[in-house]
């Protein structure tokens, strides 16, 4: 609607950022897109957005925190501005009758004061009299004060838990720029508008049902005395209070539902972003990967080196290879490779060969053979059979076998 909205000026003055992101998509940067409202001034187009183009992922846990952590949180003014409605009605109700009496009081004992003196006070006097009147009034407002306090308090609590946020109590300059968001119809706009409507329907019916049931003994409170038509006009306006807090806190439990709503749209991510977020928060999946194969490497090694000692020979190139072989004939027809490994890996197969007085053969073909034809477990190929065959007929424990 605002495209069409602008002008053929206007138009030519907007900008169009393109920028790919990691998924080879294009993403719209809406906010470089701004035109001019008034020479040196731009206004963000952003603004005019209900919601973000591309912004379609969900918000993550670490950006919520962050937000939390300047004091954006969803809540609804209403849950707590009702409940502290509800609480001030309550008090009022329960310490009225104490508070109009103290009132009465206070009233009469400065009028007595005052007659007394003959309207004739000094500057001690006057200091006496108004730091007397300052604690009678603080002692009748205490019960309003300290509920008003406490159920502000609950409203919140129960919304966003216990928080406090030196960020959201810091002055920021950009809370000074008019938000032009406020007054365009957009759906949080839209939302307030109805529940501001509701509101006053409900405020209007209420009050309605309300005087129309003690509409007559208010008409007879003119032949009443004070007391009893200030008794009876106060019965009405705490009745009236107390359902139009009750009824406001019921309408603002779907508002709260809509404003975590309306926070979790506003936190909405890219696709690239959320991406960025990722590779933050849990590293480059890359090194990651390379990460795990590298420490199951390390495992598989040490597996590998642990089955030297139950090898019957270990060939060797003698020190860039290191092969080593295990016959049992109950186990396999033919010797297996049971380790293998260059360089490093090598040396380390020789040492733990040495260890556990495993035989060690230098045989450089045999060797590099055996490392580039034979995988850890399988059995040496028939062509193979021969020379392994030799180095096996030296050794002490297969002639002594070949003797019994």
């Amino acid at each position: 609607m605002l495209a069409k909205a602008l002008t053929e000026a206007e138009e030519r003055k907007c900008l169009l950022l393109l920028r790919p992101d990691f998924s080879g998509g294009i993403e719209f940067a809406s906010r470089a897109v701004s035109f001019e409202v008034a020479p040196g001034e731009a206004l963000d187009l952003q603004l005019f957005a209900a919601e973000d183009e591309g912004r379609t992922e969900e918000p993550s846990e670490r950006r919520k925190r962050e937000e939390r952590d300047k004091g954006n949180v969803p809540k609804s003014q209403d849950m707590a501005g009702s409940a502290i409605l509800i609480g001030g009605v309550l008090m009022l109700f329960l310490f009225g009758t104490y508070m109009v009496q103290r009132i009465g009081e206070m009233f009469s004992r400065y009028f007595g004061l005052i007659a007394t003196q003959q309207g004739v006070f000094g500057i001690e006097e006057l200091q006496v009299l108004m730091k007397d009147l300052f604690y009678q009034t603080g002692m009748i407002l205490l019960p309003i004060l300290g509920i008003t306090i406490v159920m502000g308090v609950v409203g919140n609590l129960v919304q966003v838990g216990l928080m406090f946020s030196l960020q959201a109590i810091q002055f920021r300059a950009d809370r000074m720029k008019p938000d032009i968001k406020k007054v365009l119809p957009v759906r949080r706009n839209l939302f307030n508008l109805l529940k501001v409507i509701v509101q006053m329907l409900i405020i209007t019916g209420v009050a309605y049902l309300v005087i129309v049931d003690d509409f007559i003994p208010m008409l007879k409170a003119s032949g009443m005395g004070l007391t009893q038509a200030v008794t009876i006009f106060a019965t009405v306006a705490l009745k009236l209070l107390l359902l139009c807090g009750v009824l406001l806190l019921i309408i603002s439990i779907p508002d709260y539902f809509y404003q975590r709503f309306e926070y979790i749209e506003n936190l909405k991510i890219t696709t690239a972003e959320a991406k960025r977020e990722r590779k933050d928060e849990e590293g480059d999946p890359l090194l990651k990967q390379r990460q795990r194969e590298r420490a199951y490497e390390m495992r598989q090694q040490k597996n590998m080196l642990d089955e030297v000692p139950r090898a019957d020979v270990v060939i060797t190139n003698p020190t860039h290879y290191a092969v080593a072989l295990r016959y049992d004939q109950l186990e396999s027809n033919a010797p297996m490779v049971i380790a293998k490994g260059t360089d490093q890996l090598a040396f380390s197969i020789r040492k733990r060969a040495q260890q556990n007085n495993v035989p060690i053969e230098e045989n450089p073909l045999l060797a590099r053979t055996l490392f580039r034809d034979v995988e850890i477990g399988q059995e040496i190929p028939e062509n193979l059979y021969r020379a392994v065959s030799v180095i096996f007929s030296r050794l002490t424990k297969f002639r002594q076998r070949a003797g019994a």
